[in-house]
């Protein structure tokens, strides 16, 4: 699907189909995106020096339908990959990494982003295997989010290195309805992995200000989300078996 007004095929999870509502044509728009950037500005790109001084954007993607597609965005997105939003809002966020040269695709991380969605599409949760785990990486984090870094191509071909951090939310237009979500906010790492480092120190007030972003978006969506915790020192099966084909 490219555009979010067609209807996509449901996700089938555990031999039952998933009867969620599909959004309508209309269900996002450029006054959403802007009210969104407005709340993430307001937030995250007044955080100076403890976020690095970053500029951040959001997306929200739903895991149900097929290919984890987005189903909204800020307008900062745009302006960060260079697309409109009509471009943007039903696709996969793979179409910025599927026109990288192979050779500066990380092949890992592209998995971990896939199975991370794969997990919340089955209720399930993740964590990234031990013997993948890099230096930068936060320890003791909850299993509902995934730090990701990935080389992604701007609509005119340059080539940037972006931050995806990935949460899940519960989100519903109908309260008691809420259904896990995709969150993720999104920044170019001019310094690549040495801003990420920088952003994994400072988990205290990364926390904090999604926590804010996220009452912002009660503003457009009834919103229940899991509290931060540490999970540091569970045994948890993170269902790793064959490596999937990436498409």
């Amino acid at each position: 699907c490219g555009k979010m007004g067609c209807r996509q095929g449901r996700a089938t999870v555990d031999g039952v189909q998933d009867i969620h509502p599909e959004p309508s044509g209309g269900f996002w728009t450029k006054k959403k995106a802007d009210e969104l950037q407005d709340a993430v500005d307001a937030v995250f790109n007044k955080a100076g020096e403890a976020l690095c001084g970053m500029t951040f954007s959001f997306t929200i993607a739903d895991p149900r339908l097929s290919g984890c597609p987005l189903i909204g965005c800020s307008s900062g997105f745009g302006t960060l990959c260079g697309y409109t939003m009509e471009e943007i809002v039903g696709r996969n966020c793979r179409f910025l990494v599927d026109p990288v040269p192979k050779d500066k695709i990380d092949w890992t991380m592209r998995r971990h982003a896939k199975e991370f969605c794969e997990a919340v599409m089955y209720g399930r949760q993740f964590r990234v295997p031990e013997n993948e785990r890099e230096d930068w990486m936060p320890m003791g984090r909850s299993a509902d989010e995934l730090f990701c870094y990935q080389m992604n191509a701007r609509k005119d071909g340059s080539l940037f290195n972006n931050m995806l951090y990935m949460k899940v939310i519960e989100l519903s237009a109908t309260l008691g309805q809420e259904l896990p979500y995709i969150v993720g906010l999104q920044s170019e790492l001019p310094f690549g992995k040495r801003d990420l480092a920088q952003l994994a120190k400072n988990t205290k007030v990364l926390d904090s200000n999604m926590n804010k972003v996220t009452s912002a978006l009660a503003q457009l969506f009834f919103v229940a989300t899991s509290m931060t915790r540490d999970d540091a020192g569970v045994d948890l099966n993170d269902g790793y078996e064959d490596e999937p084909e990436l498409t």
